[in-house]
Parts: C-alpha cells; structure tokens; sequence
C-alpha cells in the first residue's frame, strides 16, 4: 500500500508540476505518510506476537519432547510477551534435531536450514539496528538484551523487514508439531527419546 501510495503521488506530481493547484499530490502525500505509519505499526504488532509465538512454541517443544516439566501459569504469561532478540537468538538457536524428533530426517534437515536462515536474519537485525542512533545501543549485548519494537526508528527502513516473512510461517509450525509428536508418542513410534 505503501510503495503504491508513493508511486500515485510521484505520478501526480508530474502532471501539476508548474500548476497552481497542488492537492492531488498533497493528498497522496498525506496518503503515502498514513500507509507508511499503517504498515509499520501492522507489522511491529505482527512481530511482537510472532517472536513471542516462537519463544513460547519453542520453550514448551523442548519441555515436551526431553519430558521435563511443565512450565508455571507465570513463565508462560512472560513468554507471552515479546521477547528480547536475545531470547529469540537462544530459542532459535536449538537444532531442529532435538525439538522435532518425531519427523524423519529429511524433515528435520529442510527445517534446520530455514531456522539457520531465520537465525541469521535475526543476527543481521542487530547490525542494522547498531548503525540507527538516535537512542539505539550501538553495543551488541545491549540491543540482545533489548526488544526489536523499542529500537524501530520512523524513518528508516523496520528492522523486522526481511525477517518478518521467515518468522511467521517458524511460529506458526509449533501447535502442529505438537500434535505431530503426541500422536507419534501415543502410537509409539517416536524414533528416539530426549531426556533431560
């Protein structure tokens, strides 16, 4: 919507250039400037869930497949909440090999390299996010200590560009995964077992 909004208001601009009355272009601009904000809150949203999505997804995966406890009614609602980039590097750092031992090898092999990929993105945030100044930390440990949604600047590229696209469909694998591995527990036909 954005990029379209921008595109009209260039086109407007040429056909009154010169011309007395500028308020199709003022309009689009106005118009431009409210998708931009749109865009970005939409997509900030997206990520605040999404990130926490695949924290708790991943947290309660490991719990379940290394058969150790359940998580408390509290660490679950602060795994709600959006994690710190440090919290997804670590929750995105587990190889898909000891969360998804129920699915065959190859599953796990294609699954590790998109969470590889994703991982990767995620640390490339944290590049970018140490050239924005304006009251960003240029130190590493403290932009992995922080949240993505307190360091995005209007006015610069949203950090979660390039990111959010491989994020949502990794958050989004975990309820399935779930059922996956129960199922193949129940049916007792788990490959291999984790204990912790």
């Amino acid at each position: 919507m954005t990029h379209r909004s921008y595109r009209l208001e260039e086109n407007a601009e040429v056909y009154t250039h010169g011309r007395a009355l500028t308020h199709h272009p003022d309009a689009l601009h106005e118009l431009s400037r409210l998708a931009d904000h749109y865009e970005r809150g939409v997509g900030l949203l997206t990520w605040r869930y999404a990130s926490a999505a695949a924290v708790l997804g991943t947290s309660i995966l490991a719990r379940v497949v290394g058969s150790r406890p359940a998580l408390t009614a509290s660490a679950v609602t602060a795994l709600c909440e959006e994690p710190t980039l440090g919290q997804l590097r670590d929750a995105l750092s587990i190889p898909s090999t000891d969360l998804l031992i129920a699915r065959e090898p190859a599953f796990r092999d294609r699954h590790d390299e998109e969470r590889q990929a994703l991982l990767h993105a995620v640390e490339g945030v944290i590049e970018f996010a140490a050239e924005l100044g304006d009251g960003v930390p240029a130190d590493a440990a403290a932009l992995w200590a922080g949240r993505l949604t307190a360091f995005d600047r209007l006015g610069t590229d949203p950090l979660y560009e390039g990111v959010l696209a491989r994020l949502l469909p990794f958050a989004q694998q975990f309820p399935h995964e779930f059922s996956w591995y129960l199922k193949q527990s129940r049916a007792g036909t788990l490959p291999r077992q984790i204990r912790a």
